[in-house]
C-alpha cells in the first residue's frame, strides 16, 4: 500500500479521483436542488391557477349570479358555498372536487370568520382544520405530510386551502434523484479512467527519464533523453538534464584522460628511478658511476615532484567552489615580485622583460596570483627565441583588473587555441617531460582565474606572438 501512494501516477489519480468527486457531488446536488424547486414551484402555480378557476366558475354559475353590484353578504356567500350540490355546473377539470374517490387530484376547503366550514370538496383530506396563519398574511404554502397546500386568508376572516397530495411528485423527484446518482457515478468512472489515461501519458517522460539516468548510473555514458518537440516543461527538463548528462559525460571523459595522462607523465621519471637503480644494484660500481646514476635519479625525482606539485594544485582549485572572500591584494605589487623571481631566467635566455604596471587591487591571496603571473610570464620567456622582448601590463578597465603577458615570439596555430589550456597539451609535442615542460601550466592559470569569478583568454597570430590576458573583477574600496 505505502509503494502504490509513494508512486506520483497513484498520488495523481488520488487528487483527481476527490477533486472530481466533489465537483460531480456539488453538481448532482445543485441539479436535484432546480428540479426540487422548479417542481414545486410549478405544483405551487398550479394549485393558484385551481383556485382562480375555481372562483370564476364559482361567481359565474347563472342561477349565483348577483342582481346588484354591492359586494356579497357573508351569508349570501354561505348559502352560495352550501347550494353548490351539482357537479355538471363546473368545468370538467373541476369536477373531481366532489369524487370523494379522487383522492390524487386537487382539493378546496373554506372557511368564513367563525371557523365554521363554507365548503369541503369531497375528495379533501379528513384532517384538515382551520389553518391558524397570521392575520396580516394574505398567502402561505406549506407542506404538511405528503399534502402541498396554499393557504389564503380573506376579507371579514375568511381562510381558504387549496392542496394537493404530492406522493407520486416525491417518488419521481427520488427516481430521478436516482437516475442523477448514477450519472453522476458513471461521469466519475469514466472520468477516472480518463485520468488514469492522462496521469500515465503525463508521467511517461518521467519513466523515459528515469530509465535513462539508471542506463547513464551504470556506466552507459552516451545515453540521452529523447526530447519531445513539445515546448512543455517536461519537455525542457529533459533538455535541462541532457545537456548536464553532456557536461557529466565531458567531465568524466576528462578526468579519465586527465588520470592516464597524470599516470604516462609520472610513468617516464619512475621509470628512469627504477632502471637507474637497478643497473646500480646489478654489480659494484666505482664512485663516479654511482654518482652519474644518483644524479639522473634525482634529476628524474625533480620532475616528478614538479608534477606532483602541478597535479596538488589543480586538484586543490577543482575541489574549491568560486571564491568570494580573500584579502585585499595589490596585483601590480605581486607581478612586480614574480619578474624580480624569473629575471635570472630571463636573463639565461637573453629575453627582456618590459613591465607597465599600474596600481589595482583586487580580491585575492597573493599566492594564487604569482602562480598565475609565474607560469604566463615564464611561458612568455620560454616560448620565444633569444633577444626576444616579453610585455606584462597591469591596468584597470570597466570594474576589472587586468593582467597582460605578450610575447614576440612564433605564435600559436590557430588549431591549437581551443584546446590550449586543456590538461597536458602541448602546442610543441618536443616540449615535454624531458624539457621540464607537464603541460598543466595554462589548465592551473585557467582553474585559479576561474575559482575566483575571472576569465583568460589568448590573441595570437602566427609569427607575431600571443598575448594571454586575466581579467579578475576589481575590489570596490567603500
Amino acid at each position: 500500500m505505502n509503494i502504490i501512494f509513494h508512486s506520483v501516477r497513484w498520488r495523481l489519480q488520488l487528487w483527481h479521483a476527490l477533486i472530481l468527486m466533489g465537483v460531480i457531488v456539488a453538481l448532482c446536488l445543485l441539479a436535484h436542488r432546480l428540479v426540487v424547486d422548479a417542481r414545486r414551484e410549478r405544483i405551487d402555480r398550479e394549485l393558484e391557477v385551481f383556485e382562480r378557476a375555481f372562483m370564476k366558475s364559482f361567481w359565474d354559475l347563472p342561477s349565483q349570479k348577483k342582481k346588484d353590484d354591492r359586494p356579497p353578504t357573508t351569508a349570501e356567500i354561505r348559502e352560495r358555498f352550501l347550494s353548490l350540490d351539482d357537479p355538471s355546473k363546473f368545468p370538467l377539470e373541476l369536477r373531481d372536487l366532489f369524487d370523494p374517490d379522487a383522492s390524487e387530484s386537487t382539493y378546496l376547503v373554506f372557511w368564513d370568520g367563525s371557523c365554521q366550514t363554507l365548503f369541503r370538496s369531497a375528495n379533501a383530506p379528513a384532517d384538515l382544520q382551520f389553518p391558524k396563519v397570521p392575520a396580516d398574511l394574505d398567502q402561505q404554502t406549506r407542506m404538511r405530510g405528503n399534502f402541498r397546500e396554499l393557504v389564503h386568508g380573506g376579507p371579514r376572516g375568511f381562510r381558504v386551502v387549496v392542496g394537493r397530495d404530492i406522493s407520486s411528485d416525491r417518488a419521481a423527484l427520488q427516481q430521478l434523484g436516482w437516475q442523477i446518482a448514477g450519472s453522476g457515478a458513471l461521469l466519475w468512472v469514466l472520468g477516472l479512467l480518463g485520468g488514469w489515461w492522462l496521469a500515465g501519458r503525463a508521467i511517461q517522460p518521467i519513466a523515459a527519464i528515469s530509465q535513462t539516468a539508471s542506463r547513464i548510473a551504470e556506466g552507459k555514458l552516451s545515453e540521452r533523453i529523447d526530447v519531445a518537440d513539445a515546448d512543455n516543461e517536461l519537455s525542457r527538463l529533459s533538455q535541462v538534464l541532457n545537456d548536464t548528462f553532456d557536461r557529466l559525460a565531458s567531465a568524466i571523459q576528462r578526468q579519465r584522460e586527465f588520470t592516464a595522462d597524470a599516470s604516462h607523465e609520472l610513468r617516464t621519471p619512475l621509470t628512469v628511478i627504477l632502471s637507474e637503480t637497478s643497473r646500480g644494484l646489478k654489480r659494484e660500481r666505482t664512485a663516479e658511476e654511482y654518482k652519474e646514476i644518483i644524479s639522473t635519479c634525482s634529476h628524474a625525482a625533480t620532475r616528478m615532484r614538479s608534477l606532483v606539485e602541478s597535479l596538488l594544485i589543480l586538484a586543490r582549485q577543482d575541489g574549491n567552489p568560486p571564491e568570494s572572500h580573500g584579502e585585499s591584494t595589490d596585483l601590480s605589487s605581486v607581478v612586480t615580485d614574480t619578474i624580480q623571481l624569473l629575471q635570472p631566467l630571463a636573463d639565461q635566455k637573453g629575453i627582456r622583460i618590459r613591465s607597465e604596471l599600474q596600481s589595482a587591487r583586487c580580491l585575492a591571496d597573493s599566492n594564487s596570483l604569482a602562480i598565475v603571473a609565474g607560469n604566463l610570464i615564464s611561458n612568455a620567456i620560454l616560448h620565444q627565441p633569444a633577444g626576444g622582448e616579453a610585455v606584462v601590463s597591469v591596468f584597470c578597465e570597466d570594474q576589472c583588473v587586468i593582467l597582460e603577458v605578450a610575447d614576440h615570439g612564433q605564435g600559436i596555430a590557430p588549431e591549437h587555441l581551443p584546446r590550449l589550456f586543456d590538461r597536458f597539451y602541448r602546442v610543441d609535442p618536443a616540449r615535454g617531460p624531458a624539457s621540464g615542460h607537464s603541460g598543466l601550466g595554462l589548465a592551473i592559470v585557467q582553474a585559479v582565474v576561474e575559482n575566483r569569478n575571472g576569465s583568460v583568454e589568448v590573441r595570437s597570430e602566427l609569427g607575431k606572438g600571443a598575448t594571454f590576458r586575466v581579467s579578475l573583477p576589481a575590489l570596490v574600496e567603500e
